[in-house]
């Protein structure tokens, strides 16, 4: 029974999504063409979660997002979709829709999340649906420094019906959307055609999301961005190939960044790519003719702009943990001096000078002049780099069998160039200052080593029809590795935690989830005991304006 229940809410819940992915792309966008043939509802999901963190982030500055604010979006959502379903029929619900959907079955269910999730992830949602923006909650934990849209959009879902065990729909929906997106460029863009840059760069996103991303509970934040961002690449290459100034496209990348950058505020130095291309089409002259052209990039500027009212909110900072952004000036602020400690911390841990069971002694020392290199080598490059890098030359390998190249040509790399050494610019940056995988290097080192294998590929004239058969083999080979390795992952949580989907298919909610700080719970618990005088472990609080106010006694 709660097995059925749960598959019933989850599919309610991502028909609510594309609901408001109808609305959205009707009003706002030029891909409103509900008449036209190829209308995709991945890209449709992708605007319903972009158009659903831009009415979380703005109703959450004047309200919590309570059970009867929530019911009432739900229902709004289904309601969109319902409207716009007679209008659509079968264009909209298609058969790569249905398929993405019902293999994401593997995947939605698990006991054990990961450690963030537990750590301050969930706490973060549960205090945006008790009470609207409050400011300086990082001072009951340096967690809550890192605000996320994602965090916004899972807020979105907390019903009587519901409760807190929803909160993967955000990292999922992104996954099936673009998978489906995935499918319907390899089997309706392409069967007319030679096998371009951009068709092989869809199968090895198939791969990077479904093999390698293939466990749900690590998604956190990170991965979810990644994705959006090999999807936003496939975009460029797009235009870079048909050398023609698609306004659909630009619309799309426009939303994709906006959304990248909103989940993973450190993502916005990625957006450069988007610079690159936009000026390859347009005069640097006419840089704020992109306004007229694309109005949907108000909505952008709004989602980022709202992204930077709650980091404002929580940590003083524009962009944390970059300390010239942070203003000493906000008295509710996590303060400049912490947040350059907090980021040499993320350094320290990134460059594998902190685990949880060890750190070296002189932070400065171990950052000065490389000395972190050799350590970095013995205790990453040799673990969790070296295993990812060689499961990415081994996805060459197969897509090198399936479709054998007959002469070593990489002709036609050159138009790509600018694009790739933005590419290796970037990866630099990310060896520099934050070389763990999780902070841009999964998606930076798997398309570096992929792009130039999928433009020899391409330049071997293989043909849609002749390769038919490897095509649906490989795609075979993909989600049957997916589909078992998320069986073997819940028989092994049923072995160790006693994880029984069909009795009880929820993840793991105890105790320590709400009580992780005992300060905090004080206040999150009431926020009516905001007094000016209230205080706790060196906490105060205040009300301005019927806004809850956290700072330090000290400042």
């Amino acid at each position: 029974m709660e097995f059925l229940k749960f598959i019933i809410i989850y599919s309610l819940l991502t028909i609510s999504i594309i609901g408001y992915g109808l609305i959205f792309s009707k009003k706002f966008t030029r891909y409103n063409n509900f008449k036209h043939e190829n209308i995709s509802i991945g890209y449709v999901g992708l605007f319903g979660i972009f158009f659903s963190v831009i009415i979380s982030y703005s109703s959450n500055l004047f309200f919590p997002h309570n059970n009867l604010h929530n019911f009432i979006f739900i229902l709004l959502g289904i309601f969109f979709f319902l409207s716009f379903h007679n209008e659509l029929k079968k264009k909209l619900i298609s058969k790569y829709f249905l398929f993405s959907y019902i293999i994401s079955l593997f995947a939605i269910f698990y006991f054990k999340s990961h450690d963030d999730f537990s750590y301050y992830h969930f706490s973060l949602i549960n205090n945006i649906t008790e009470n609207k923006i409050e400011f300086g909650i990082s001072h009951f934990d340096i967690a809550f420094n890192h605000v996320s849209s994602l965090f916004y959009f899972h807020s979105l879902f907390k019903t009587l019906f519901t409760n807190g065990y929803y909160y993967q729909i955000g990292q999922l929906s992104i996954v099936i959307f673009v998978n489906t997106i995935l499918l319907e460029n390899i089997f309706k863009k392409n069967s007319s055609k030679s096998l371009n840059v951009s068709f092989f760069l869809n199968i090895f996103l198939l791969i990077f999301i479904n093999i390698f991303f293939y466990r749900l509970a690590e998604h956190g934040t990170d991965r979810s961005a990644q994705i959006l961002f090999f999807l936003a690449f496939i975009l460029i290459i797009n235009l870079i190939e048909e050398n023609k100034k698609k306004k659909n496209t630009f619309e799309l990348l426009i939303i994709i960044f906006s959304l990248i950058i909103s989940i993973k505020s450190f993502y916005i130095l990625y957006s450069v790519l988007f610079l690159l291309i936009y000026f390859k089409f347009f005069k640097v002259k006419d840089t704020f003719e992109i306004f007229s052209v694309f109005p949907v990039t108000y909505l952008g500027l709004l989602t980022i702009f709202l992204m930077i009212i709650s980091n404002i909110a929580a940590s003083g900072c524009i962009l944390y943990p970059i300390s010239f952004t942070c203003f000493d000036s906000f008295f509710w602020g996590f303060g400049k001096d912490k947040v350059v400690g907090a980021m040499q911390w993320y350094e320290i841990w990134s460059k594998a000078g902190a685990t949880p069971n060890y750190r070296v002694d002189d932070f400065d020392e171990y950052l000065r002049n490389f000395n972190w290199i050799s350590n970095w080598v013995d205790k990453y490059f040799f673990n969790k780099f070296f295993d990812f890098f060689l499961g990415v030359v081994f996805s060459i390998i197969v897509l090198g069998l399936c479709f054998w190249p007959k002469n070593i040509s990489f002709k036609n790399f050159k138009k790509y160039f600018p694009i790739y050494f933005l590419l290796i610019l970037l990866l630099i940056e990310w060896f520099l200052n934050h070389p763990a995988l999780r902070y841009g290097g999964f998606v930076l080192v798997f398309i570096i080593m992929t792009f130039p294998f999928a433009v020899l590929l391409t330049n071997q004239k293989f043909t849609y029809k002749k390769k038919f058969f490897q095509i649906k083999l490989l795609l075979l080979i993909i989600f049957v590795v997916f589909s078992a390795r998320n069986v073997n992952r819940l028989i092994n949580e049923y072995n160790v935690y006693n994880y029984n989907l069909l009795k009880n298919p929820y993840y793991l909610i105890d105790s320590n989830f709400y009580t992780m700080q005992k300060a905090k719970k004080y206040f999150f618990k009431d926020p009516s005991k905001c007094k000016k005088n209230n205080s706790l472990h060196k906490i105060k609080c205040k009300k301005i304006l019927n806004y809850n106010f956290y700072y330090n006694s000290k400042n």
